[in-house]
């Protein structure tokens, strides 16, 4: 009897390592899937993101070897305020890149041109997760980041009590659902997404 036990936890072990193993290579070579907020304002004004030029076209959407640069980051369906990140080593920089605008810490440049610097009166000001940084530009996107861009004569304190709790906060309710069209579904490098996979189940 003992050694019945023993051969049946044996079989138990084995099938729990490949298990594993399955789920490990997933999970190391699964393409990226994220998502993360933000929020611009120019002069007291909210910008709108929510534009048809600023938003992929679901059907476009794809994630396989020949990604594109818009493909690794955008907006979907109008959503103006949730960043999509289909990719390793997305950064800021890449988002705004893809959709015509350009800034650093003294300068901010729309995607019709427009220039704002900072001068006497006006600044530009970034709040990443309620901290004020420099130039959130080359930074890595993070899961569920939230950045405001500000540009106005206004105080540190009153853009990061007032303005920025204005930035959306639903990137997490994203990660836990499928994506639109082609996109590549849920968050990829989650366990339960993988759990789910092997054992086929139907969303």
């Amino acid at each position: 009897m003992k050694k019945r036990y023993i051969y049946i936890l044996s079989i138990w072990l084995i099938l729990l390592f490949f298990i594993l193993w399955y789920l490990y290579a997933w999970l190391k070579f699964a393409k990226p899937h994220f998502h993360a907020n933000f929020l611009m304002y120019i002069n007291g004004q909210r910008f709108d993101f929510g534009l048809d030029k600023y938003s992929e076209d679901i059907w476009k959407c794809k994630v396989d070897e020949n990604i594109t640069p818009k493909d690794r980051v955008h907006l979907h369906e109008n959503n103006a305020d949730t960043i999509h990140v289909h990719h390793e080593w997305v950064s800021w920089w890449h988002f705004f890149a893809n959709n015509n605008f350009y800034f650093s810490d003294k300068y901010l440049i729309l995607d019709d041109w427009k220039l704002y610097k900072n001068d006497d009166k006006n600044k530009l000001t970034f709040v990443l997760n309620w901290k004020i940084i420099k130039n959130p530009y080359n930074r890595m996107m993070n899961s569920e980041d939230r950045l405001l861009i500000n540009y106005w004569n206004e105080t540190e304190e009153y853009i990061v009590k007032e303005r920025f709790k204005k930035v959306s906060e639903n990137a997490w309710e994203y990660n836990k659902k499928y994506d639109p069209g082609t996109c590549s579904g849920t968050n990829q490098n989650s366990i339960f997404f993988l759990l789910e996979q092997l054992l086929h189940i139907n969303h």
